[in-house]
């Protein structure tokens, strides 16, 4: 729907005309006044994950959450995550700075130069006019740079939705990506290939964007490899518990707590 006809729509019928028109799967199925209908379809959309986090506790069904620290003390690699920090920060990257994602990232291997492949979606581009953006200060390529200083057998791809930041360096390969659509996803695949062992999600931050991502990756993931997806806020913890748990039936799935987001991980065994 055009932005003039939403305006017209909300304007002559009410927000609540719009609610029931586009957002179908919301809408109550009952006949009566469409301003009724709008607002039993908002509190449907405003309630409906942090309901199913509450049926899953009532079910007693839990979902792990641990913080970066314990996660990387537990895996006994403060060490390494100290070395991926230095990486992170000489290239520019907020994964150590406003976040602490070294702490995860460098525990993920128990030995790194078994690492082959690993694709990051996001490269942090600096275009202020495009969603998602690291600001004009920003460094695109910064955190793939560093992976691939970390990782020193590795092959990195990155993706971004921003073709100006595209670039080529030595075992750093990036490719167009438009993660909202999830046949754009697939064409990236089809150019990277399959058979990573690391593949992260740090791109448009939507939870069906993240989605699309999760659903395209499941099949490209080598045996004991990860998906993870960050920067996930704190309000969004209902949507991620229930997806924890679906995606826990095949894969080792744990909601991490880090300095001021969640971040999502998959394991496959």
């Amino acid at each position: 729907m055009s932005k003039l006809k939403t305006t017209w729509l909300i304007l002559r019928k009410g927000v609540e005309k719009y609610l029931v028109k586009n957002f179908n799967i919301y809408v109550p199925s009952s006949a009566g006044d469409s301003k009724i209908l709008g607002f039993h379809t908002k509190i449907s959309i405003i309630t409906i994950f942090p309901l199913l986090s509450r049926l899953l506790k009532i079910l007693n069904i839990k979902n792990e959450i641990i913080n970066a620290n314990y996660f990387c003390k537990q895996r006994k690699k403060l060490k390494q995550s100290k070395v991926l920090k230095k990486y992170f920060n000489k290239y520019g990257s907020d994964k150590s700075s406003i976040h602490n994602y070294h702490l995860i990232y460098g525990s993920l291997f128990k030995k790194n130069n078994k690492v082959k492949k690993i694709l990051e979606i996001g490269l942090g581009t600096d275009d202020e006019k495009i969603i998602s953006n690291m600001g004009r200060y920003g460094k695109p390529g910064a955190s793939v740079r560093a992976f691939r200083d970390f990782f020193k057998k590795a092959q990195i791809y990155g993706a971004d939705i921003d073709k100006k930041i595209l670039f080529k360096e030595d075992r750093i390969n990036t490719f167009y990506v438009d993660q909202s659509n999830i046949n754009s996803l697939e064409t990236l695949f089809r150019k990277t290939g399959k058979n990573f062992d690391l593949i992260i999600d740090d791109g448009l931050h939507a939870p069906y964007a993240n989605i699309n991502v999760i659903i395209t990756s499941l099949n490209c993931i080598n045996k004991n490899g990860w998906i993870i997806i960050e920067d996930i806020p704190i309000k969004a913890k209902p949507i991620w518990e229930v997806i924890n748990f679906l995606i826990s039936f095949k894969y080792n799935c744990k909601l991490i707590k880090t300095k001021s987001t969640y971040v999502f991980l998959i394991n496959k065994k």
